[in-house]
């Protein structure tokens, strides 16, 4: 392996730290002039889960990340090379990779534990975008590290995310700046825009499970989870019938994981024990639970009775 790759690699990362905390300043000191700010307290709790989260792979990502791809690279199925064409399917398959693991961050309970921190804050702003957990090495690298197995080479994935995170990053501007970016509803046939991704983080029943895609809506066109704002339903952020408090790092970081270690412990035999660790969140042993399908049905009755009691008061304003 060229020694040289991994101090440049060192390097592209330096300089997306630097872009994306520039980025994250320029917000936060726009939303402070302007008195938009919800919370300065809940961006500090975002930066510091970055530090937590960002950690593991400075120390063991160039040994365990990049090492486990230059070797699966090593037994590559195909040599696709480095032809303009080849960088955009890698990049297309880098996002339906992300697509893929980032619902299984939903549906997987073990991993909600770790990618629902992300989810825990109250109000959209760029620095949610690096609000991650201090186990993230065990969720979101596996959505790169399978790659060179196809043949894609390990820096060249490495470019592919960096420019990936930095349009992630764009895509949980705050609110306020909607009357810049707009809604963009003929752009998110395909692209994931500010929009579709504050549906993603919206703890409305209708919003909740929806939109997993870094760049691309495609793929949850595909398999039937993209959902569009509603006019009606403004987002709400933060997770759904939780106690956590958004604004306390130490909840933030631990407090799926207590809740998970509640139920591991109080549930009955080995089998229910590890179906709390691969079930989606909100399964129980004793009755299935109440899962994201149900709270959305229950979403769309609530809006279609309001909608529908809209049209009575519209057409008989005595009623």
């Amino acid at each position: 392996m060229d020694t040289s790759l991994p101090l440049l690699l060192g390097k592209m990362q330096g300089v997306f730290g630097y872009i994306v905390l520039g980025l994250v300043v320029l917000e936060w000191v726009i939303l402070v002039v302007t008195r938009k700010m919800e919370s300065n307290r809940e961006g500090w709790v975002n930066i510091f889960s970055y530090v937590l989260d960002s950690i593991p792979p400075i120390f063991l990502g160039k040994v365990l990340i990049f090492g486990a791809m230059m070797w699966l690279y090593e037994y590559r199925l195909f040599t696709p090379g480095y032809a303009w064409y080849i960088w955009i399917l890698a990049y297309f398959v880098y996002d339906f990779m992300f697509w893929l693991i980032h619902y299984l961050g939903h549906q997987v309970r073990f991993f909600w534990c770790i990618h629902g921190v992300h989810h825990t804050a109250e109000e959209m702003k760029l620095t949610v975008a690096v609000r991650g957990s201090f186990l993230g090495i065990l969720h979101m690298p596996l959505t790169i590290i399978p790659l060179p197995l196809l043949g894609f080479d390990p820096f060249m994935l490495f470019i592919v995310e960096a420019i990936a995170r930095l349009y992630g990053l764009y895509e949980h501007v705050n609110d306020h700046f909607d009357n810049v970016v707009g809604k963009q509803r003929r752009l998110e046939i395909f692209f994931v825009t500010p929009s579709v991704h504050r549906v993603h983080h919206a703890k409305n029943l209708i919003y909740l499970d929806r939109n997993y895609g870094e760049t691309f809506s495609i793929w949850d066109r595909i398999f039937g989870t993209f959902q569009t704002e509603v006019q009606e339903v403004k987002p709400e952020y933060g997770l759904l019938n939780h106690h956590i408090n958004s604004k306390n790092l130490w909840q933030v970081q631990v407090g799926l994981w207590k809740d998970l270690w509640r139920d591991l412990r109080t549930a009955p035999g080995w089998k229910n024990k590890l179906r709390y660790l691969y079930k989606p969140p909100g399964w129980n042993h004793e009755d299935g639970g109440k899962l994201a399908a149900a709270y959305r049905e229950e979403g769309w009755r609530q809006l279609q009775a309001k909608q529908q009691q809209k049209k009575v008061i519209h057409l008989n304003p005595s009623a």
